[in-house]
């Protein structure tokens, strides 16, 4: 009988490997230590709170990531990202579309290193406040008040800031603008939202749009200083604006600010809803993403005690609501779950 060889041997190995479509090899992509930057929002910021927690978190039970959280902010945290600046970032959805595509007049230019790892990481509302005296209950009828020429008064975003723009694409729709505003004899003040509230308080406006979590400290404040109502949004606008640039539309139930936050406001109001998602580079090496995702989930109930806006990020559906493309990291993370397929 002729003796078989080693060699022979490990041939027939490999070739049954092969034919029965096995890997050469199982040895998983080994995660090795990186440290990088995660940019937020301003220092002690509601975000560079959240950022900083989730952090200690990911380090905590992976001690192989480090991650420095570092002052950041909506606009320009894409574009950061997308030029390798940091590793990740917090966005917001309808930002993040904006920065990817390069939709101006936010962005000159596309910025498409930016990847997404899951939304949603807190949830914040368009508030169009009104005075009850104004006596009208929806942004529909606001508009008309321009268009037939009446003179309004009211406080907007800052220039500069994400709300500016998302506030601007509302006017669009209803088919009024800053320009017509002011043409109609109309006053717009610029101000950020603690000099908004002495404004409507000392009625040098009467609307006053804001983009806050709920509840909003500053809509709180004004709804307890005068008799105030909410406007409603059309269903069309909200899923309009959800379409072309990823904010939440009305089919996820999400869409509104519900009745009782706010005094005066007792009842459910449609509204413009934006997502906050967790964004990093294209450049971030896939297990590393893959491990931040997956240590998250794994200790989702932590994360919900470390942050309330944390509470609003479901494992199940993160791949859902984000606004860029997902991270190869993220991918596997979700169908290695069975969550995406």
């Amino acid at each position: 009988m002729k003796k078989i060889t080693s060699s022979a041997i490990l041939t027939l190995v490999l070739s049954a490997l092969i034919l029965c479509g096995l890997p050469m090899t199982t040895s998983a992509e080994e995660l090795k230590p990186t440290t990088m930057t995660w940019v937020a929002g301003g220092v002690g910021g509601g975000w560079y709170a959240q950022a900083g927690g989730l952090a200690r978190l990911i380090t905590e039970k992976e001690p192989k990531i480090i991650l420095k959280v570092v002052p950041g902010g909506g606009v320009v945290n894409p574009v950061r990202l997308s030029r390798g600046k940091d590793g990740l970032a917090w966005g917001v959805t309808f930002v993040d579309k904006m920065a990817f595509e390069g939709m101006a007049p936010v962005y000159k230019s596309p910025n498409p290193n930016v990847r997404a790892l899951g939304a949603i990481f807190g949830i914040s509302y368009i508030h169009i406040l009104a005075a009850a005296d104004q006596e009208i209950k929806t942004f529909g009828e606001l508009a008309d008040m321009v268009k037939a020429g009446k003179k309004i008064k009211v406080a907007m975003p800052m220039k500069g800031t994400s709300d500016l723009p998302l506030v601007k694409q509302i006017l669009s729709f209803y088919g009024i603008s800053f320009e017509a505003i002011k043409k109609a004899g109309g006053k717009i003040q610029q101000a950020v939202y603690a000099d908004m509230v002495s404004l409507y308080k000392d009625r040098h406006v009467d609307f006053v749009f804001t983009h806050l979590g709920l509840p909003g400290a500053a809509i709180t404040e004004m709804t307890m200083s005068r008799k105030s109502v909410l406007l409603e949004t059309s269903k069309e606008c909200i899923d309009k604006l959800a379409e072309d640039l990823g904010t939440i539309g009305t089919a996820s139930g999400k869409a509104q600010i519900k009745g009782g936050t706010y005094k005066g406001n007792p009842d459910d109001v449609p509204a413009v809803t934006t997502a906050a998602e967790l964004l990093a580079s294209k450049d971030v090496p896939e297990i590393v993403a893959y491990t931040i995702l997956k240590t998250i989930s794994d200790n989702i109930e932590e994360a919900y005690k470390i942050n309330n806006k944390n509470r609003t990020f479901d494992p199940k559906t993160g791949w859902v609501n984000v606004a860029v493309p997902l991270h190869p990291g993220a991918i596997k993370f979700y169908k290695e779950k069975g969550y995406m397929e």
